[in-house]
């Protein structure tokens, strides 16, 4: 077959035949030009980003300073363990105030860890959330967060400025090089994406997956963290070295992420809030029917949005009791609906994150489908897979991961054998025949997605407040609330949707019009919203993961009276230039998996061959754009939440 430069190629973008990922992988090999070009491109990277690194930054000598004999103190003077400074927010009426959360962290007596002498008690800015100055969180923590915020400094180190230009030009060259290649693959019909390997045939893994305990032994340890951060964040320290914060916003929210990539929506099947509906609605429920009106993305984007804005505004992901009633709000949710729905309306229709992670998910490489759908229609009156569903599904139509959690429950009610687990391209969800289920709030909401994740990013820099002081001394609005709900609406919702409206325009759609192009052409976008936000957590997850381990150990040590001596410790991690190539990789990758998705659906929906470049080549451009805009962002001085 002709038309692409090699088979190998042909399969990626889908103009010969159907995709196969491990003859994808075989074919890369052989192809000698592409493997040496990208060896050569890792390895080049990987030592200019080991010969230019930066030099560390060493901790200022502690001043020494003669402390006085200790005498005792009356219960006024001794220092509270943890003092909340709400500014203008009320404690009491409004549960925690604090925008910005300026910790301030004042000497105690079990604070040897990490002891600030008398005149050098200097808080620890945090610049990384929206309206520094309107409401202060001062936290005079105890020893786990004084330890842990000696161990971490606030302020994370930058790329050597040599690897980011040289990454810089590689991502230009790159891109330059997918738009020439793009006009070769749309020369070519595309065949439908077809998966192949069904993964519950294999021996071992099948047995597995068939197993009634699988969900359980699952589901077994997430409700024991579960409980465990709740607990914590009530009566725990309110600082940052709180498991409940470490744990939530350090450990799960960043390694979530990197599940819809490999296996979908597996979160949603061991979530502990749907497992205790689940056990509330066996005790009592209505089991009435889900109404219409929340049969749709609406819901669920609009609590997302909420959640994101209400997480940065109160600092959530730096307040314990802020992160345990969160949990407890969802798990309540859950049940409350249980109560009054059938099956899993809650996780299905008004979950806050739920929307995202079944958008995410349509990037997996595996997906749930019958082997024969006659079979489902004819030969079986039950519909056991359909009644065992607690999302709704019926399994002979899905036809994507969306809402489907990869509980398997489907597939152990089946008396006829057949359904199958199969492997697929990722993104194949994304690159297949337009679903009916491809509709305008899917669309919106993947620009939105992308906005919120890009604003997120820009929170955490140092900048951020310089510039958000500019924009509120042209507005002639003080840095507080206001003024960050009013950037959040425009550049995190208002402004993506309208600059996704103006890429679809200039694909000038014919075929359906403009309505259904942009109803098609938006989940091109979903790679790129989905590795920005890999990319983002990057730098909680590798960047602060060893000062999480180490609070969590003087966490634990000292409830538990363990003697653990944290102070010499020092947190390890990559360095600046290799967390950086580490982001760039997977924003990268979001950059191809996105000119991949975005050919097969021009393919699929413009006619005729010779405005097939013309359509795909707005929806490349801003996809590079995009990554570049990322790149800049993740490549600046960014602070540390914890």
């Amino acid at each position: 077959m002709k038309g692409c430069y090699s088979s190998s190629l042909r399969s990626a973008c889908g103009c010969g035949r159907a995709f196969d990922q491990w003859h994808y992988v075989r074919s890369l090999i052989r192809n000698r030009t592409i493997t040496i070009a990208v060896i050569a491109l890792l390895v080049s990277g990987a030592w200019y980003a080991q010969a230019h690194e930066p030099e560390p930054r060493k901790p200022a000598a502690a001043k020494s300073v003669q402390q006085p004999a200790a005498t005792p103190k009356t219960a006024a003077e001794a220092p509270p363990a943890a003092t909340h400074n709400h500014g203008e927010m009320d404690h009491a009426a409004m549960g925690h105030g604090g925008t910005d959360a300026e910790y301030s962290h004042s000497e105690q007596s079990e604070s040897a860890p990490h002891a600030h002498p008398e005149e050098a008690a200097a808080p620890h800015a945090h610049h990384d959330t929206a309206a520094e100055g309107e409401a202060g969180h001062v936290h005079s923590g105890g020893a786990a967060g004084e330890q842990q915020h000696a161990e971490h400094p606030h302020e994370g180190g930058t790329p050597s400025p040599g690897l980011v230009k040289w990454l810089f030009i590689a991502t230009f060259v790159i891109a330059a090089g997918l738009i020439v290649y793009m006009r070769r693959c749309l020369s070519k019909a595309v065949p439908p994406v077809s998966p192949k390997t069904n993964l519950l045939d294999a021996p071992v893994i099948g047995k597995i997956l068939r197993s009634r305990y699988f969900n359980w032994v699952l589901i077994a340890p997430t409700l024991v963290i579960f409980t465990f951060i709740v607990v914590t964040g009530f009566l725990g320290e309110q600082n940052t070295s709180n498991p409940a914060v470490l744990l939530t916003w350090i450990l799960w929210w960043p390694a979530v992420i990197f599940t819809f990539f490999i296996l979908g929506r597996i979160w949603c099947a061991i979530c502990p809030f749907a497992y205790l509906g689940d056990v509330a609605q066996k005790i009592f429920s209505l089991k009435r029917k889900v109404p219409v009106v929340f049969r749709n993305m609406w819901w669920r984007l609009g609590l997302f949005l909420a959640l994101t804005w209400a997480t940065t505004l109160w600092a959530l992901d730096r307040w314990p009791t802020g992160t345990a009633w969160l949990a407890l709000a969802e798990t309540l949710g859950a049940i409350l609906l249980a109560f009054i729905f059938e099956k899993r309306a809650f996780c299905r229709f008004l979950c806050p994150v739920g929307g995202v992670f079944g958008l995410y998910s349509m990037t997996a490489p595996v997906r749930l489908s019958a082997k024969d759908q006659m079979v489902c229609y004819n030969s079986c009156p039950q519909k056991n897979c359909y009644a065992s569903c607690a999302w709704f599904l019926y399994p002979a139509t899905v036809d994507r991961n969306t809402e489907c959690s990869l509980c398997l429950d489907c597939v152990r009610a089946c008396p006829h054998d057949n359904l199958k687990l199969e492997t697929q391209p990722f993104g194949g969800d994304l690159m297949r025949d337009p679903p009916k289920r491809k509709s305008l709030d899917e669309a919106l909401a993947i620009a939105m997605v992308m906005g919120v994740a890009l604003l997120q990013t820009a929170v955490m820099l140092n900048w951020w407040q310089d510039w958000q002081t500019r924009i509120g001394n042209f507005l002639h609005l003080e840095p507080g609330r206001l003024l960050y709900t009013l950037l959040y609406i425009a550049l995190g919702m208002i402004a993506p949707v309208l600059l996704v409206l103006l890429i679809v325009w200039f694909t000038r759609p014919s075929r359906g019009g403009f309505s259904q192009a942009l109803r098609t052409y938006a989940y091109s976008f979903v790679p790129l919203a989905l590795a920005l936000h890999a990319a983002h957590n990057f730098h909680h997850l590798f960047g602060e993961g060893s000062a999480m381990w180490s609070g969590l150990k003087a966490y634990i040590a000292k409830y538990a009276g363990w003697a653990v001596d944290v102070s010499q410790e020092v947190a390890t991690g990559p360095s600046p230039n290799t967390l950086f190539l580490m982001q760039w990789v997977a924003l990268l990758g979001g950059l191809y998996l996105a000119w991949r998705v975005g050919i097969a659906l021009v393919k699929r929906t413009v006619l005729a061959p010779q405005n097939a470049f013309r359509t795909a080549l707005p929806i490349v451009l801003f996809a590079t754009a995009f990554t570049v805009l990322n790149l800049v962002a993740l490549s600046s001085a960014m602070s540390h939440r914890h």
